[in-house]
C-alpha cells in the first residue's frame, strides 16, 4: 500500500474538461487546481504532494495563496505528476506528455488493457463514425451561435474520444472514417483556439487535423487544416509566410478538390495577399473564387465550409477594407443584408468592416453604430480576436462622441 502512495493518482479525465479547472490551469492557478483536486478527485493534500514532489506544508501554503508556484519547470512536474492529458497540458503551457517507458518482460502486464482496448475499437462501426460526425456538427452549430468558449472543453473531450478510437481501430475503412472526423473536429479546435487568441494551441490541433486528413485520404480536409493554419501566422504577423502556405495548400489540393473548396482557398488566398500588401494579387484571387463557386447555399460533402454568395462577398468586402478599396461598401451592404443572422461571429467582422469603411467615408455616426454592434456581437461570443479588433478600430479611428 505504501508504494502506490508514489504512483501518479488515477483522476478522471472528466475531471481535465471542467470549465473551473480548465480556467485554472489557463491563470496558472495552482491552488485553484489543488483545491479542485480535493473536491471533485478526492485526493489529499498529502497525495497531491507526493503526485508532484511538494511537500504537503507546501501544498496547504500554494492552496491557501502563501506562497506562488511560478516555475514552468514546476508547472511540468505538477502536470507529470498528475498525469495530465495533452489537452490539459497546452492550457497550462507545458510540453505533451512524455512517451511510454520501455519496460523490460514486465511490459507485458499491459497486454490485457491493450487487447481491452482493441476489443472496444471494434464496436466502432459505420454507424459510429457518423454519430461522431453528427457531433462535430452538432458543435460546430453552436461554436457559430454562441462562440467559443462555451463549447471549447465539450469539443476538446469529443476529439479526446475520437482519437482513442482510432489508435486503438483495426479496420482500414472505419480508421479512415474516424480519421476524417478527427480532422474536421481539430480544424473547428484550432478555429476556436484563434479566435480565442490561443495560437500556439491553435497550432497543435491544425498539425493533428493535417495528419488526420493525410489518414483519412481527403484532398478536402487537408486543405482546410492548412490553410486555416495560415490564419495563425496571419495573427503573428506574418501576412507573407500565410499567404505562401495558402497558395501551397491551394496548388497541392489542384483540382482534386470540389468548386466550392477551390473557392474557398481562393478567398483566403485573397484576404492573406491583402494583409501582405499585395492588392493585385488580391482582386486577382477573389475573380478566381467569384468563378470556382458553384451556385447554392453549401455542399452536404464539406460541413465545414460556410461559402456562398453572401459570405463571399462578407470575405471581399474584408479584403477590400485591408486594400483601402473603396468598392468594399458595397460587398459588405449587400452582405450585411443578405447573411443569416445565426453566423454570430462572422457578423461582427462584418460590423468591424463597415465601422471602418463608414469612417474611411466621413460618416462617423454610421461607423460609431456599426463598431458598436461589433462590440456587442463579440462580448456575446467572446471572441478575443475580434475584441481585439474593436479595441484596435476604436483608437486608430479616434471616433468623436455626439454632443
Amino acid at each position: 500500500m505504501r508504494a502506490r502512495a508514489f504512483d501518479p493518482p488515477e483522476i478522471p479525465l472528466g475531471f481535465w474538461y471542467r470549465d473551473d479547472v480548465r480556467r485554472s490551469l489557463r491563470d496558472r492557478d495552482m491552488g485553484a487546481l489543488f483545491r479542485l483536486l480535493g473536491r471533485h478527485a478526492g485526493l489529499s493534500q498529502t497525495r497531491v504532494g507526493t503526485a508532484v514532489s511538494l511537500g504537503q506544508g507546501r501544498v496547504s501554503e500554494v492552496i491557501h495563496g502563501t506562497r506562488a508556484i511560478s516555475a514552468v519547470h514546476v508547472f511540468q512536474r505538477i502536470a507529470d505528476g498528475l498525469g495530465m492529458p495533452d489537452d490539459a497540458r497546452r492550457e497550462l503551457g507545458v510540453s505533451s506528455r512524455p512517451g511510454p517507458r520501455q519496460v523490460p518482460a514486465a511490459g507485458a502486464e499491459a497486454a490485457p488493457g491493450l487487447l481491452e482496448q482493441i476489443t472496444a475499437a471494434r464496436g466502432i462501426d459505420r454507424a459510429v463514425t457518423a454519430v461522431l460526425q453528427a457531433e462535430t456538427d452538432a458543435i460546430r452549430l453552436l461554436d457559430r451561435r454562441v462562440g467559443a468558449p462555451p463549447v471549447a472543453g465539450k469539443l476538446d473531450a469529443h476529439i479526446a474520444h475520437v482519437e482513442a478510437g482510432l489508435r486503438w481501430s483495426l479496420r482500414p475503412g472505419i480508421r479512415q472514417g474516424l480519421a476524417a472526423v478527427l480532422a474536421d473536429a481539430s480544424a473547428l479546435a484550432g478555429w476556436q483556439a484563434i479566435d480565442m487568441g490561443r495560437l500556439p494551441r491553435a497550432w497543435d490541433h491544425f498539425e493533428r487535423s493535417a495528419a488526420a486528413a493525410r489518414e483519412a485520404g481527403d484532398a478536402s480536409l487537408l486543405a482546410h487544416a492548412t490553410a486555416e493554419q495560415a490564419y495563425v501566422l496571419l495573427d503573428l504577423r506574418q501576412p507573407g509566410d500565410a499567404l505562401a502556405m495558402v497558395r501551397a495548400a491551394a496548388q497541392r489540393a489542384g483540382t482534386a478538390v470540389p468548386g466550392r473548396m477551390r473557392a474557398w482557398l481562393h478567398a483566403a488566398e485573397a484576404e492573406m495577399a491583402a494583409a501582405a500588401g499585395d492588392p493585385a494579387a488580391c482582386r486577382r484571387a477573389l475573380r478566381e473564387a467569384s468563378r470556382a463557386l458553384p451556385p447554392g447555399p453549401g455542399d452536404p460533402g464539406l460541413p465545414y465550409l460556410s461559402l456562398d454568395d453572401a459570405h463571399l462577398a462578407r470575405w471581399r468586402g474584408n479584403c477590400l477594407v485591408t486594400a483601402g478599396d473603396p468598392q468594399a461598401a458595397e460587398d459588405l451592404d449587400a452582405a450585411l443584408a443578405a447573411m443569416d443572422r445565426t453566423f454570430t461571429r462572422a457578423r461582427a467582422g462584418l460590423h468591424c468592416d463597415l465601422a471602418a469603411v463608414r469612417h474611411a467615408s466621413g460618416d462617423h455616426d454610421e461607423a460609431r453604430r456599426h463598431l458598436a454592434d461589433a462590440r456587442q456581437l463579440a462580448d456575446a461570443t467572446g471572441s478575443a480576436r475580434f475584441r481585439r479588433r474593436v479595441r484596435d478600430l476604436t483608437a486608430r479611428m479616434a471616433l468623436p462622441h455626439p454632443a
